[in-house]
């Protein structure tokens, strides 16, 4: 029995897509061999540590490159090839779609990661594919608060996002909820995924009066522009509203002051999490031989709770039938460290909480701490008719 893992292992997505990685493959220790959450009284689940259904678990990985063309490729593949019986990955939106589509027209289970598009539980949703991770329209909703109460209502911002679907999306979510708040754009430019050099945009806004710089872009790419601006404007305020512990690795310094949401961070004190972050430490410490490198992202964070969360419904359900899977799947309440949340049955969206962070100087960053909370994580839930799931058709996929 196979899963089949798809994730960007290179790429400008490839620090990310490792740490996922490295979350699925702990992930499938636990349940072959007990530890973790599989043997955790906090998590309520029928997994014991002895396989799926009495069988070992066995994974497949491909390397999407960052591409929806070759995640496509490769998930096509891990079912024809490798006989996976899931799909789970997605480092970007537009690999989660491309992975979601090949889980419909095959019928099996897909579990997305780190895929951050609204459309993915939105207007591309169908009934084989799951998200953990929240959305683009939550990660606005959940800042727009926590920057009011930082800059105030009277700001002029310059913003800078990828060139792709996903970053017009979360473009379009921060523009609304900064608007709301009575914010005003007075620059604006875009980039392809790729780009290294963002020296000449920083040039390009020095002549301009922005009080507050958003940078909607994810992996090196947010590494780059981070350090550009902050060579140019070392004491400016930024927002990345996808942060990730990967981007602040590699970002160093320019991560400070940084303010934006991240799927997961070690800061989050509650029983699963605080195992989550030592199970994870003491599997990959010797690995790597540093306490530095072994602390786990939110990638890695998703991908262990998805891989777990499918089990536990094969196991619920007692048998691999796809259908039977997604029913205990559907509605299913659950604690995955950030407190009780649903995986909704109308859009197949998690209803997990959001947590909102500021990086932390170099200076604090040398036991792999990048990042701190600002308050609790946010609590953005919306109705199955407004939002990303009013455009959601389960029905007929």
């Amino acid at each position: 029995m196979t899963f089949g893992f798809n994730v960007a292992s290179s790429g400008t997505y490839s620090t990310s897509g490792q740490q996922e990685l490295r979350g699925f493959e702990l992930a499938v220790k636990h349940i072959n061999n007990g530890g973790g959450w599989v043997t955790n009284d906090s998590y309520e689940s029928p997994l014991d540590g002895d396989g799926l259904l009495s069988k070992n678990v066995e994974y497949a990985v491909e390397d999407t490159g960052g591409s929806s063309d070759t995640a496509r490729t490769n998930a096509q593949r891990l079912v024809d090839s490798e006989e996976a019986i899931m799909l789970a990955g997605g480092t970007s939106s537009a690999a989660g779609v491309a992975n979601q589509e090949v889980a419909a027209q095959n019928q099996v289970v897909y579990m997305a990661t780190m895929a951050h598009g609204n459309t993915l539980t939105g207007a591309d949703c169908n009934r084989y594919s799951f998200r953990e991770l929240f959305n683009s329209h939550m990660t606005a909703e959940a800042l727009a608060p926590v920057l009011r109460e930082e800059y105030g209502e009277d700001v002029n911002y310059a913003k800078f996002f990828e060139r792709n679907d996903w970053g017009k999306a979360l473009q379009d979510d921060m523009d609304r909820v900064l608007g709301e708040l009575g914010w005003s754009p007075v620059w604006e430019r875009s980039s392809q995924v790729g780009t290294t050099d963002f020296s000449q945009y920083a040039s390009e806004i020095e002549s301009v009066d922005f009080d507050v710089i958003v940078l909607g872009l994810r992996g090196l790419n947010a590494v780059n522009a981070l350090r550009a601006f902050r060579e140019t404007f070392p004491d400016s305020d930024i927002v990345l509203p996808l942060a990730s512990l990967e981007v602040a690795q590699t970002a160093g310094g320019a991560i400070d002051g940084v303010i934006g949401t991240v799927a997961w961070t070690p800061a989050i004190t509650s029983s699963l999490s605080d195992a989550f972050r030592e199970t994870f430490r003491e599997e990959y410490s010797s690995t790597t031989g540093s306490a530095k490198s072994a602390v786990p992202s939110g990638s890695a964070y998703i991908a262990y709770t998805q891989t777990l969360q499918y089990a536990s419904a094969v196991e619920r359900a007692g048998t691999f039938n796809p259908i039977e899977v997604i029913g205990e799947l559907e509605g299913h309440e659950y604690d995955a460290g950030l407190g009780t949340q649903t995986l909704r049955a109308c859009d197949h969206q998690a209803t997990r909480r959001v947590p909102v962070v500021r990086g932390k100087p170099e200076v604090q960053q040398s036991y792999g701490t990048y990042y701190g909370l600002v308050g609790q994580p946010a609590n953005v839930q919306y109705a199955c008719d407004s939002g990303p799931a009013a455009s959601c058709s389960l029905g007929g996929n």
